[in-house]
C-alpha cells in the first residue's frame, strides 16, 4: 500500500520534468526562428543595391543582399566612391531628388552641395553665390568640405552636376585597375585653356584619394597655385590647380578609343543629319559600350536609363559576366613632374624668405655707442 503513493509522486515529478523539457525546446525553436527572421531583415537593410520596387520616401534605398561572389557587390566594398552632386535650390525637386531615387542609390556615399537646406536631400549648405560664373568657388568649398569630413572613409571622389547620370558599376570596374594612392583625375578631357588639358565639369570627373590630398594641402593652401577669388569656371581653374600639384589627367577611353565620360545625353547624340543620311559604311558608335556617365539629362531620362540598364532584358541574349580589368599604373609625365617640382621649390623658397624676413624684423637693433666728447 505504501508503494503506490511513492510511485504516483515519481510519475508526477517525471511528467513535470518532461513538460519543462518540452517548454525549453519549444522556446529555443521560437528564438531561432526569430533571430533568423531578424538576420534576413538586417541583410536587406544593409544591402548596397537598390530595390526593384522604388521607394520615394527614404534616401537610402536598399534591397536584399546579392550573392557575395557577384562582382558588383565585391566592387562596392573594394572600390569605395563618394558621389558629390552639385545642385541649386531651384533644381532640388526637378533634378536632384531624381538622382537620389535612381543612380545615386548605388554610391557608397551620396551628398548634395547647395546654398539652401533641404531635409529631403540632406543638402550641405555652402556660403557661396549660385551661377555658372561662380562655379569655381562653389566647387572649391565643396571639395574642402568633403576632404574635412569624408577623406579617410573613401577611395575615390566623384563630382557630378544634377543633370548627369552615372553608371556606378562601370565606374567602379574602370577604377578597379588603378590605385587611389596615385595622383590622378579621370573625366572627359578638353585641350583648351590649360596646356596639359582639363576635364569637363559637366559630364563629371573623379579624383583619386591622393589627388584630393594634393589639391587641398598643396593647392588650396597657396593662392599662387589655386586662385581663391570668388568667381571663375570650375573645370578650367581645377585643371590649372591639379596640373600645378602634379596630378595627372588619366585616359578614360576604352580599347577602341571611345569615350566613357559622355558630355551629352544618349538620347541626343544623333543629329537629324545622321539619322537621315546614314550609309552602310558609317558607324553608329558614338560612345563606349562601358560608358560611365552622360550629361544634359532630364528627370524622365534618369528613370528611362535606369529601366534600360537595370531592368530591360532581351530574350536569347546572354548577359555574360564581365571580368575585372588588370591592375594598371599611371606614369607621371616628365613635364608634369617638372611643373610639380618647380612649384614645390617655389613654395619652399617663399617660405624660407618669409622666415628670414620675419626674423630680421623681430631681431633687436644693435645699440650704437655715443662718440666720446673731445
Amino acid at each position: 500500500m505504501g508503494v503506490r503513493p511513492h510511485r504516483k509522486r515519481m510519475e508526477l515529478i517525471l511528467m513535470v520534468l518532461i513538460g519543462m523539457a518540452w517548454g525549453v525546446l519549444l522556446s529555443a525553436l521560437m528564438k531561432r526562428d526569430h533571430w533568423q527572421y531578424r538576420g534576413d531583415q538586417l541583410k536587406e537593410e544593409s544591402s548596397p543595391f537598390p530595390s526593384s520596387h522604388r521607394s520615394f520616401r527614404s534616401p537610402a534605398i536598399t534591397t536584399t543582399h546579392p550573392h557575395p561572389d557577384i562582382l558588383p557587390a565585391h566592387l562596392f566594398n573594394e572600390t569605395r566612391v563618394l558621389c558629390m552632386v552639385m545642385t541649386s535650390p531651384k533644381t532640388h525637386q526637378s533634378r536632384a531628388i531624381h538622382i537620389q531615387r535612381t543612380w545615386g542609390t548605388r554610391c557608397n556615399k551620396l551628398i548634395f552641395m547647395s546654398t539652401k537646406a533641404d531635409k529631403q536631400l540632406g543638402s550641405i549648405v555652402l556660403n557661396v553665390r549660385e551661377g555658372y560664373s561662380n562655379s569655381w568657388p562653389k566647387t572649391r568649398a565643396s571639395l574642402e568640405y568633403v576632404y574635412k569630413h569624408y577623406f579617410h572613409k573613401y577611395d575615390w571622389f566623384l563630382k557630378a552636376d544634377d543633370d548627369t547620370y552615372v553608371i556606378m558599376e562601370n565606374l567602379r570596374a574602370f577604377l578597379y585597375a588603378y590605385s587611389p594612392k596615385t595622383p590622378v583625375l579621370f573625366g572627359d578631357k578638353f585641350q583648351t585653356h590649360v596646356k596639359e588639358g582639363y576635364t569637363s565639369g559637366g559630364s563629371d570627373y573623379v579624383l583619386s584619394k591622393m589627388a584630393l590630398h594634393r589639391l587641398i594641402n598643396q593647392g588650396f593652401s597657396n593662392s599662387s597655385i589655386c586662385t581663391n577669388r570668388n568667381y571663375g569656371y570650375e573645370d578650367v581653374e581645377l585643371g590649372r590647380c591639379l596640373t600645378a600639384v602634379g596630378v595627372e589627367t588619366g585616359d578614360s577611353r576604352d580599347e577602341d578609343g571611345l569615350s566613357r565620360f559622355i558630355p551629352i545625353s544618349p538620347l541626343h547624340w544623333y543629329s537629324q543629319a545622321l539619322l537621315y543620311n546614314t550609309t552602310p559604311d558609317n558607324t553608329n558608335d558614338c560612345c563606349s559600350s562601358t560608358a560611365i556617365s552622360f550629361h544634359f539629362n532630364n528627370a524622365l531620362e534618369f528613370y528611362m536609363l535606369d529601366y534600360v540598364i537595370y531592368k530591360l532584358r532581351t530574350f536569347g541574349i546572354n548577359n555574360v559576366q564581365d571580368l575585372l580589368p588588370s591592375k594598371k599604373s599611371i606614369s607621371v609625365t616628365k613635364q608634369s613632374l617638372s611643373t610639380f617640382q618647380t612649384k614645390k621649390m617655389e613654395l619652399h623658397k617663399n617660405a624660407l624668405n618669409k622666415m628670414i624676413s620675419e626674423k630680421n624684423e623681430t631681431k633687436p637693433k644693435a645699440e650704437t655707442k655715443p662718440k666720446p666728447k673731445s
